[in-house]
């Protein structure tokens, strides 16, 4: 009798020892990216027929007080967009810097509208790629969407996935 209540709690250990092992090494595995989020305001010159640029401070999750930069250009003619407004393909490129200096470099690419007229404020809603980083930000990737406003701030909200910090 006493071998087999030996047996039933050494094979109830050996299961809860396999257990435990399992279930740390999936809390010590590295996550796949991090959410992330950039928050700016800033000013520049944005125009539907040559693109632009916008510049400000930013608040971008896991980084701290930053900068952002971004730059747009328009290579394509513009058309209707359904409501008074015209849109264009553009493509552009931009940083987030750190207040150490690290910056995490990206290119976007989305359409450029403007809401009703020709002198109407501009939008901008696009995909990004991270490219690279330097500093403390060597090595990272990621991508996601950017939308900014074009007005008086200009206004940029970035999100998606980050890897490497």
């Amino acid at each position: 009798m006493t071998s087999r209540f030996v047996k039933l709690m050494l094979g109830s250990l050996v299961v809860l020892a396999v257990s435990f092992a399992f279930a740390a090494k999936a809390t010590a595995a590295p996550p796949a990216g991090l959410n992330w989020e950039v928050h700016g305001t800033g000013s520049g010159g944005v125009s539907l027929l040559t693109g632009g640029s916008s510049g400000g401070p930013a608040m971008p999750q896991h980084i701290g007080n930053a900068t952002y930069s971004l730059s747009i250009a328009t290579p394509a003619a513009s058309s209707s967009n359904g409501a008074g407004g015209f849109c264009a393909i553009a493509t552009g490129s931009g940083a987030i810097t750190a207040a150490d200096g690290s910056t995490i470099f990206f290119l976007t690419v989305g359409l450029l509208c403007n809401e009703s007229g020709a002198l109407s404020p501009l939008h901008y809603n696009a995909t990004y790629r991270i490219t690279g980083g330097d500093g403390r930000f060597f090595g990272v990737l990621g991508g996601g969407s950017l939308t900014a406003t074009f007005g008086s701030p200009h206004f940029i909200k970035i999100d998606g996935t980050i890897t490497g910090i």
